[in-house]
């Protein structure tokens, strides 16, 4: 069964499309319920979750309106491999753990550990790379957008 340009109705991209759209919907819905302080002089908290869920929203129909000829199979047996298991594992204890823990120490650790499950062995690279990340997402964030974002404080 095929739409009316020839791709398959059930293909990767419009089931990656679909899910997209599905997790597009459930991050501004997520975002619509963090509470915003009136009258800060700040980005709003939930301007980057909204941005993000314009984001996925806006891919996510692109792949699903103007599919490729990707093959679903093949597609969810790489999906479903212990590398993005273990990623999606990471992704969710960082989002999960993100308001306990200083910014810092969880990104570090967060992208540490991940290029760890992607392959990475250098010493070199995976005691500066983490650091730097860090150390620029919370510079960036913090004084460039004036984001506060979760420290310790000794």
């Amino acid at each position: 069964m095929s739409d009316g340009a020839g791709a398959p109705l059930v293909n990767a991209d419009r089931v990656a499309g679909a899910t997209l759209c599905v997790a597009a919907l459930g991050v501004a819905l997520a975002a619509a319920t963090i509470e915003v302080l009136p009258g800060l002089p700040t980005l709003s908290a939930r301007f980057f979750p909204w941005l993000l869920a314009a984001v996925l929203g806006a891919s996510g129909l692109t792949l699903a309106l103007r599919p490729g000829d990707g093959d679903l199979r093949e597609t969810l047996s790489r999906l479903f491999a212990a590398r993005a298991v273990a990623l999606a594992a990471l992704l969710l204890l960082y989002a999960l753990s993100f308001r306990h823990v200083d910014f810092r120490i969880g990104t570090w650790a967060f992208v540490a550990s991940s290029m760890w499950v992607l392959g990475s062995r250098r010493a070199t690279e995976l005691l500066l790379v983490p650091v730097l990340v860090a150390a620029v997402v919370y510079t960036t964030f913090r004084y460039g957008f004036s984001v506060l974002l979760p420290v310790w404080t000794w």
